[in-house]
């Protein structure tokens, strides 16, 4: 790595597989610390340049992996600099992020917040921190110091482009680190609440950004969703009526392209929701999963000479009587592996009282499934259907996605399609015992 240039921080990133989500086994290499130590000090030297410093942007969501030594010494060489020069940005910024993103440093807020108003009062163009601020602001429900931090991030994007604008905005709306977004500090506000116009004023400026990006992304689903809530806070039926028709108009071309599209059924069906479409909506919900169907009719059998893992033949007939959950699964979907401990003491503890399970997988290779069989003590029946959705039983139950369970009644009409965790527990009992 090249000493004291953009190159150490890539390079520090590069040894962090998919950015940030390594084992947290993962180590810095003591010469790697050496050079991204000396890098951050002429960083922090440079201290602040027409608003800005040159630390790296993404800083604030990679600190907490460095090692715990590295950030004890750049922390006090940091402390050294600020208080030499108290008027560097930089340090000032470097310090609030170790200081607040670093979960062993326990200083008092008080503490926290000067670092933050320091640091966001000697970058004046420097959006991240103000964003930063938000996020921090939000976990202390700290309600004004939340809005004057948006407030100046605003002021700051005020002469930058619209995509600099819209990205920072999605990340007020998306990030996964905003604990308390915007517009739920608007709507836990009174109508008398004396801060109640900054933060429409706030609000009017997200509107403003999200309108301008629909123009160029009409098919985005995120931007149309966020402006209906606006405009229900801002009590604009007009407006928010016209979003949805835009948006229904968009999607049902993006699925005449793609007729079995998920994510466009599923955009759909919310837009109708939305629209009070209950019919319209009832129909995409079918489209995009066809089980949802099945629940109250009696299952058709299984296709004529459908056996198991055994070769051995099987149907549904020869359960009637009996209360049987039928599981789409493989062994490489892991909420079907999260899910067959439920199953099995569900099982366990309801199978001489009638209760069978049988399984189809989709897995490709026979010995894998009977090792996991053997390994695991599955004692039920399995079926292989290797060809996925695209096998006879999958297909003529519609079953487009894993896991798919159908709890089927005594009778052989199916209870429910969506029975996992404690509902399946639930409803078994309520067939089983005859308890409500």
């Amino acid at each position: 790595m090249q000493e004291n240039s953009v190159d150490v921080w890539d390079d520090f990133l590069n040894t962090l597989e998919d950015r940030g989500y390594a084992s947290f086994d993962w180590e810095v290499a003591s010469d790697v610390q050496e050079q991204l130590i000396e890098y951050f000090k002429a960083r922090i030297d440079e201290g602040v340049t027409d608003g800005h410093t040159s630390l790296p942007p993404d800083l604030i969501h990679y600190i907490y992996r460095f090692p715990k030594e590295m950030r004890w010494m750049l922390r006090v060489y940091t402390e050294g600099v600020l208080e030499e020069h108290p008027d560097n940005g930089a340090a000032a910024k470097f310090l609030a992020i170790e200081t607040l993103q670093v979960h062993n440093v326990t200083a008092p807020f008080n503490q926290k917040r000067t670092l933050l108003e320091k640091a966001m009062t000697l970058l004046s163009k420097d959006v991240e921190t103000c964003f930063f601020a938000f996020i921090i602001y939000g976990v202390y429900d700290e309600d004004e110091a939340a809005l004057i931090s948006l407030e100046r991030l605003f002021d700051r994007l005020h002469d930058t482009s619209h995509k600099t604008q819209y990205k920072w905005v999605h990340q007020l709306l998306h990030h996964y680190e905003v604990f308390y977004q915007p517009i739920k500090f608007y709507q836990s506000l009174k109508k008398d609440d004396p801060l109640i116009d900054r933060w429409t004023e706030v609000l009017g400026k997200i509107q403003n950004v999200l309108e301008k990006q629909l123009e160029q992304e009409p098919s985005n689903w995120n931007i149309s969703s966020e402006l209906t809530k606006l405009y229900e806070i801002f009590e604009k039926p007009e407006a928010r009526q016209a979003v949805l028709e835009n948006a229904q108009s968009a999607f049902e071309k993006e699925l005449e392209k793609k007729p079995n599209d998920w994510s466009t059924l599923n955009v759909l069906e919310d837009i109708n929701d939305k629209l009070g479409n209950d019919e319209k909506a009832q129909e995409y919900r079918l489209k995009k999963d066809p089980t949802i169907a099945w629940e109250g009719q009696v299952l058709p059998d299984f296709p004529s000479g459908s056996v198991d893992i055994e070769g051995i033949p099987i149907s549904l007939a020869e359960y009637r009587g009996k209360v049987v959950l039928l599981d789409f699964w493989a062994i490489w979907c892991v909420p079907c592996i999260g899910e067959i401990p439920n199953i099995k003491e569900v099982y366990e503890k309801y199978h001489d009282k009638g209760f069978e399970v049988i399984f189809i997988s989709f897995d490709e290779d026979e010995a894998v499934v009977r090792e996991y069989i053997k390994e695991n003590d599955i004692p039920w029946r399995q079926i292989l259907e290797p060809e996925g959705s695209q096998g006879a039983i999958a297909k003529q139950y519609g079953v487009r996605a894993i896991p798919a369970p159908f709890l089927i009644d005594r009778d052989g009409k199916v209870i429910s399609v969506k029975a996992r965790k404690p509902t399946l527990n639930q409803l078994v009992e309520v067939e089983i015992e005859g308890k409500k």
